[in-house]
């Protein structure tokens, strides 16, 4: 019976391969980022790793894009030459991925990771990071024992539900167009974090009908630990700079990127910060009485008290962010603590997060408002902005956008106004004056597609690149325990652009962040507890080849390469990073790179970077080269894409953030800043729409 039942299980599998031959191709690829082998004799575990490999196939197999990511290991001679692989196939006698032996496969996961062209390294980095997120992120709890408590209880999420006046918004289905009730819409946002927020609230309450839009969706407050929760960033956390260099993070909800950051503020009245607006003053960008320092301080001050942001005391610093103080103490550094948008410890009302967003302290309050509330639209991706000509003249008179389907998670208020508009629906929204809040990505975005008449849209952005640097204790670390960010040193800040910032992740990011042999990064995995980890983050420099552009489709990519002298900062910044690491008392210190650094000789799989001496970081100060997709760089402070400045000649908005050659047409976010603000943006980014929504108000 039992020979019978096995014979007919081959028999099954057999018939699946013959009628999808990628399932092969799905199965060697599983197998060789995660350590099938080394959980061969543990039968939970191996259970637990062939569920996930055949739940991925079930899920994935008809979807196009993911047959396109695995289908050119299908034939491995597509790769070409570039790699070296054809010297490689002609002694296995096989061209296909699935019918190497697991020895063979790691090695040409080497000659791919190694190639010379970039397109395969960034492919099979591509594929790594598809299986890894798809595994470890629904095993990763039973894996580590860590609970991330992602999502609040059913009672909390109906207890802090919003109860919305009704709508002031109405469709017209055979338009298709959103007007308002009570007569014409004077401010049309489009996106709702640090700027749109600020200026929802600000201009609703001088008195004007404002509608806010939003692409991404509405979530009920506290309903979910959304720093965690990657469907609420911009393309659900996977974009990357075009070459797959740079892991760009942008928020995509209401509240943007004040949803789904770690809070860490810094004041634009900051000495870092003011080197940077000095700066732009000096080159003509603005004038003297542009943005002051007094202008800043009054503007920040309602932010602060608007926000809710709150100063730490040493008390609050975890064992996490503990490393970064204490080994920048033993290295003669001088440690700050930050201020943060949170509540304090045990002050939350929220059972499963402790922040405090634009989208709980300004949205949410500014649509309550009764006598004069704040309209507001999620899940509508606006393409273009609809202008009239008059005179030669381009006159904003609204957009045109694209209803989104709503996000299916706990806790997400699809279609709050009750307008029932289908998804994908192309819907048009008229208005006296449009402001773009996208963001440094998608303000630029809009205006391309919109044709607005300027060489400047998208150039010269800056990341502030950084790099995770995580070491491994004799003792218990528990990163998401507590105050989760605390620390950060900016004794490099001005005279060498980088800072080291605490940080914290879920086990899957440790995972990701470790790339090397599929033991390697199971095995970070599984030592989560007792990592700890902070970031290098650079103070980029602009270039006008860093840009954001658009594609065939008319959607957005974003170009860009680390300059020479940048890379050396980095690397700069990453030695002394892991030196900090060691003085804190770490045995390891992995970096998320396989480039050969530590010339360990040759190798037959990738070979990971671990530390496990002080003195290394002197070869990564030489030798770290940030190879695309050898070395994981990642970003979540895009900046400078619409630059403010004198004239169309060198920006694309004037010091009153109007855009040059339209009337009616304004753009609020880190997109309007010449160059890197100098520190983490966000309290800037709220600051300056403060002062913009003043002025607009008392210029009216």
């Amino acid at each position: 019976m039992r020979l019978a039942c096995a014979l007919a299980a081959l028999c099954l599998a057999a018939q699946a391969l013959a009628a999808d031959p990628l399932r092969a191709t799905h199965d060697a690829l599983f197998a060789s980022f995660l350590p099938m082998d080394a959980v061969q004799e543990k039968p939970e575990l191996a259970r637990m790793f062939l569920g996930a490999r055949d739940g991925i196939w079930l899920a994935a197999k008809e979807v196009p894009d993911f047959r396109a990511l695995i289908t050119p290991f299908a034939d491995l001679r597509g790769f070409g030459r570039a790699c070296g692989l054809s010297v490689f196939l002609n002694t296995t006698g096989t061209t296909s991925f699935a019918q190497l032996s697991a020895a063979q496969r790691a090695y040409t996961l080497l000659l791919l990771y190694t190639c010379p062209d970039n397109d395969p390294r960034r492919l099979v980095m591509k594929v790594r990071n598809f299986y890894l997120s798809k595994t470890y992120g629904p095993l990763q709890e039973p894996l580590t024992g860590v609970k991330l408590n992602l999502y609040a209880p059913e009672t909390s999420i109906e207890q802090h539900r919003p109860k919305l006046p009704a709508t002031r918004l109405s469709y017209d289905r055979e338009k298709k167009a959103i007007t308002v009730k009570d007569g014409e819409i004077d401010y049309l946002i489009v996106g709702s974090g640090p700027a749109g927020s600020v200026l929802g609230h600000e201009l609703r309450r001088g008195g004007k009908r404002v509608l806010l839009l939003e692409r991404g969706p509405f979530t009920v407050p506290g309903a979910m630990e959304t720093r965690l929760v990657d469907e609420l960033k911009e393309s659900n956390g996977t974009r990357t700079s075009a070459d797959g260099a740079i892991y760009i993070r942008n928020g995509n909800a209401v509240g943007g990127g004040s949803l789904v950051n770690v809070d860490l503020c810094f004041a634009p009245t900051l000495p870092s910060i003011q080197t940077k607006i000095a700066g732009w003053r000096r080159e003509g960008r603005i004038g003297n009485e542009d943005f002051t320092l007094d202008e800043l301080a009054r503007a920040y001050d309602w932010v602060k008290a608007a926000i809710g942001t709150r100063v730490l005391s040493e008390k609050e610093i975890n064992a996490n962010n503990r490393a970064l103080w204490d080994g920048s103490l033993q290295a003669g550094l001088h440690p700050k603590l930050y201020d943060l948008n949170t509540y304090a410890p045990g002050q939350s009302p929220y059972p499963v997060t402790d922040k405090r967003s634009a989208a709980t302290e300004l949205v949410l309050k500014a649509l309550y408002d009764l006598p004069n509330p704040l309209s507001m639209l999620p899940d509508a991706d606006v393409r273009r902005v609809l202008f009239d000509e008059r005179n030669g003249a381009l006159r904003a008179r609204g957009v045109e956008l694209v209803v989104r389907p709503p996000l299916g998670k706990p806790g997400v208020m699809a279609d709050p106004n009750g307008l029932g508009i289908p998804a994908g629906e192309v819907v048009t929204v008229r208005a006296r004056n449009v402001i773009l809040s996208a963001g440094a990505l998608g303000s630029p975005a809009i205006l391309l597609r919109s044709k607005v008449p300027n060489g400047q849209v998208g150039r010269g952005a800056v990341l502030h690149a950084a790099m995770p640097v995580m070491g491994l204790f004799d003792r218990t670390i528990d990163a998401l325990q507590g105050t989760q960010a605390s620390v950060y040193v900016d004794d490099f800040l001005i005279p060498e652009g980088f800072a080291l910032e605490s940080m914290s992740a879920e086990p899957l990011y440790a995972a990701l962040m470790s790339p090397g042999p599929a033991r390697h990064s199971f095995d970070v995995l599984m030592s989560y507890r007792n990592l700890a980890g902070f970031g290098v983050m650079l103070i980029d420099s602009p270039s006008p080849q860093n840009r954001v552009v658009l594609d065939a489709n008319g959607e957005t990519q974003i170009e860009y390469t680390l300059s020479e002298p940048d890379k050396r900062r980095f690397r700069r910044g990453v030695a002394v990073a892991i030196r900090v690491m060691f003085k804190a008392g770490a045995k390891k210190v992995y970096l998320p790179t396989t480039e050969d650094i530590l010339d360990e000789g040759s190798h037959s799989e990738p070979r990971p970077v671990v530390l496990t001496d002080i003195r290394q970081a002197d070869a990564v100060e030489r030798r770290l080269q940030f190879t695309p997709n050898r070395t994981m760089v990642t970003s979540a402070h895009l900046q400078a894409t619409n630059k403010m400045g004198s004239g169309a000649r060198d920006s694309v908005v004037s010091t009153e953030f109007r855009v040059w050659g339209t009337e009616g047409l304004y753009v609020v976010d880190g997109s309007v800043f010449p160059t890197s603000i100098g520190a983490n943006p966000m309290q800037s980014i709220y600051t300056f729409a403060k002062i913009f929504a003043d002025r607009m108000l008392a210029n009216q």
